[in-house]
């Protein structure tokens, strides 16, 4: 997968009603509620809202969002799971937010992994190593040779708690041979408090961030396959020798138990609006490169093999069994 955006894909277009049942044809007669298990002025809330903007006149009904932030997340999947099973009340789903606490704390996250109904696979999220632009830090190994040398001295703001950015720090202390002293907030809008007020040093977080932020913040890598067009002057872990390239996506997914005609049309619309000149056009407006697009299928395969990387990672570090 190539990274690409943070925005969920649920517009309902008349293209995407062709040869589906009765029933899903009827789908939506009211409201669609999005939890967004973060707290508002997040990046995946700010773009969540941006779309839910364009797709409600096509949807014909509105597109209210949720947030129920708390615990990196898990308080808002644990709200969704319990939810009916009818496709009115859909979440957005971010391996690893979703998936690594169920691991790590399975007994405290209040769902399992397989109480989700995958549907499509949105956005491919890379995640960016950030600094304050007056950062004595100008390129990765003047970082690295510094963390080094000072072990834990180097505080790194990140978004929760067994996250996805608390992975990819841990993915990124691994591969350089440092350790940073992590530092948890609840949302990305705090943690860019945060590094705007000098509390903490590093901010692993989306591209998101360095775009709207490129005024204040540098991104010194980004942790994927390829660069991005959003940052293109921002090399690759890889390209610097690290290979740090998680694959942190989002998804759209609802409670175990969708019925799969309905599953079917939010594939559908997902596809459609992945292929949406207009829908291009929002996300460019909130900072976010051209959409990429996975069925139920592939969502679930990519799932899966991640799952398995993400347990061999926290096995290796005595944080599961």
């Amino acid at each position: 997968m190539t990274p690409r955006t943070i925005i969920s894909a649920v517009a309902v277009c008349a293209a995407s009603l062709a040869g589906f049942p009765a029933s899903a044809q009827d789908y939506p007669t009211k409201a669609v509620e999005f939890i967004v298990p973060f707290a508002p002025g997040g990046g995946a809330d700010a773009s969540q809202r941006a779309f839910n903007k364009f797709a409600e006149p096509l949807v014909g009904h509105p597109l209210p969002i949720n947030n129920k932030p708390g615990a990196a997340g898990t308080t808002g999947w644990a709200e969704m799971v319990r939810a009916s099973n009818d496709g009115y009340t859909l979440t957005i789903a971010t391996p690893p937010f979703n998936i690594i606490p169920a691991l790590v704390k399975p007994k405290e996250t209040g769902y399992t992994l397989d109480q989700f109904t995958n549907i499509c696979v949105y956005a491919v999220v890379p995640d960016v190593i950030l600094v304050r632009k007056d950062s004595e830090y100008k390129t990765l190994e003047d970082l690295v040779t510094f963390a080094k040398a000072n072990p834990k001295k180097l505080a790194a703001a990140n978004t929760g708690t067994l996250g996805a950015d608390f992975m990819t720090t841990l993915l990124i202390e691994k591969a350089t041979g440092i350790e940073m002293s992590q530092v948890p907030f609840s949302s990305g809008a705090l943690a860019l408090q945060a590094m705007l007020a000098s509390t903490t040093d590093v901010f692993v977080a989306s591209t998101l961030y360095a775009v709207a932020q490129a005024d204040t913040l540098v991104a010194l890598a980004i942790a994927s396959d390829e660069r991005d067009p959003l940052v293109p002057d921002v090399p690759t872990f890889k390209e610097l020798g690290y290979d740090v390239a998680p694959l942190s996506i989002g998804g759209l997914s609802a409670p175990k138990g969708l019925p799969n005609d309905v599953k079917q049309k939010l594939e559908a619309a997902c596809k459609a609006s992945a292929a949406s000149e207009r829908y291009a056009t929002v996300t460019k407006a909130v900072f976010q490169p051209k959409e990429f697009y996975a069925g139920s299928a592939d969502y679930t395969k990519a799932l899966e093999q991640d799952l398995a990387t993400k347990r061999r990672l926290l096995g290796q570090l005595g944080m599961v069994k």
